[in-house]
């Protein structure tokens, strides 16, 4: 079985989620895709968000330990690290290996890209109700939860 890692990004603006129509996936799903080699996980979740999106944005979060040497280096610590079965409709199964980070726009405007066929931003009450998968539902709720008045 396929396995890759994966990264994107719980964008929070004014309390709420930027979502978009993944067309492969057929679901409401934040930015995000694969790590591509020599990148770490949260310059990915970067530039993901800015290929699907065309915004800029900055990762936020917790910093609880810095620590470090000439060896050792801190990375910004994922919102969330999940590991799932992704349901594509035209390929095989294979497991994605998830590091969700959360954050906030810096600059950039809405735009389509060719993976997405629509794209916005959605409050707890939408989210409840858009067609997306279980997981992603949970991680939007519990990000807003704990950064929503904050973003």
């Amino acid at each position: 079985m396929k396995r890759c890692i994966v990264a994107g990004c719980v964008v929070i603006k004014d309390g709420r989620v930027l979502m978009l129509w993944h067309n492969k996936i057929r679901a409401w799903l934040m930015p995000g895709g694969h790590v591509e080699a020599g990148e770490f996980p949260d310059e990915a979740a970067i530039r993901e968000t800015k290929e699907e999106t065309g915004l800029d944005v900055e990762i936020v979060g917790d910093r609880e330990v810095e620590y470090g040497d000439e060896v050792a280096h801190s990375l910004a610590k994922p919102f969330v690290i999940m590991y799932e079965n992704v349901p594509y409709k035209t390929e095989p199964m294979h497991v994605h290996f998830d590091l969700v980070y959360v954050a906030r726009v810096k600059s950039g405007g809405l735009k389509e890209s060719g993976e997405s066929s629509g794209i916005g931003w959605y409050g707890k009450d939408e989210i409840m109700k858009i067609d997306t998968l279980e997981n992603v539902r949970n991680v939007a709720l519990a990000a807003l939860d704990k950064y929503g008045s904050m973003l």
